[in-house]
């Protein structure tokens, strides 16, 4: 699909939803033109009920002007939190495509998230459920505070915090948990921890997201994109709990 036809699609299957966060549009925000690489992104984030449809659009790098004959290359929603109509409405994004599942990467065919992935030409259609791994159960006392212990350490290295994050949220989605990674987040930066607590909905965790995001060095176009995605993610979480 062409990128203006992938766009019109998006706008079809969630005519009438409302966008929690303003969309973020690489192209077209001069803070990004640093960030490099050979694709651009555009994000949407569409709320309704208890739950989040956050989409993005990825396209090969084209001149200022161009865009009306890019190609599309990924267009992928994930799915968080609980709307059923949310669901019925990415659902119609992959309609009338061919079943691809060749076309994902392998290394997510182990993560438990369940997807479906279609082509529409060069297209990649995917809808992931991230809601699909939740941990149903606790884990007893000693190896929670096994995998919480790097989190909780003044001397752990980011590096070890990175994966104890990893590790300790495939384990357990509890309250315990989100409160290790607020207590964590609070004293140290931690992009994992973020992306984390926003896909939980965790708002707490935004004032943290946002010293992080001025403490940015100038000129760190990649770090200032993904704190900037997490941050329109929080904000699309916070609109659920006001009125239309």
């Amino acid at each position: 699909m062409r990128l203006q036809e992938a766009q019109k699609l998006l706008d079809r299957c969630f005519t009438g939803t409302r966008e929690g966060a303003s969309r973020l549009h690489e192209p077209s925000d001069p803070r990004f033109s640093g960030r490099g690489g050979a694709v651009w992104l555009e994000y949407r984030w569409y709320v309704r009920e208890r739950g989040m449809a956050e989409v993005f659009l990825k396209w090969d790098r084209v001149p200022s002007g161009a865009e009306k004959t890019a190609e599309a290359t990924v267009l992928r929603t994930h799915l968080m939190g609980q709307s059923p109509m949310l669901s019925q409405r990415a659902q119609r994004t992959v309609e009338g495509g061919t079943p691809a599942p060749e076309r994902l990467l392998d290394v997510l065919k182990g993560d438990g998230i369940r997807r479906e992935c279609v082509a529409k030409g060069r297209t990649t259609v995917t809808v992931e459920h991230w809601d699909s791994t939740r941990p149903t159960a606790l884990l007893d006392v000693a190896k929670f505070e096994e995998l919480a212990a790097p989190l909780e350490a003044e001397d752990s290295t980011p590096e070890s915090r990175h994966e104890a994050v990893q590790r300790l949220s495939a384990a357990e989605r509890s309250p315990r948990v989100v409160d290790v990674l607020l207590r964590m987040v609070a004293r140290k930066p931690s992009l994992m921890a973020l992306r984390i607590l926003s896909e939980w909905g965790e708002v707490q965790a935004r004032q943290y997201l946002q010293r992080d995001l001025a403490a940015l060095t100038p000129g760190n176009a990649a770090d200032l994109w993904a704190l900037t995605a997490l941050d329109r993610r929080f904000e699309a979480w916070e609109a659920l709990a006001r009125p239309v």
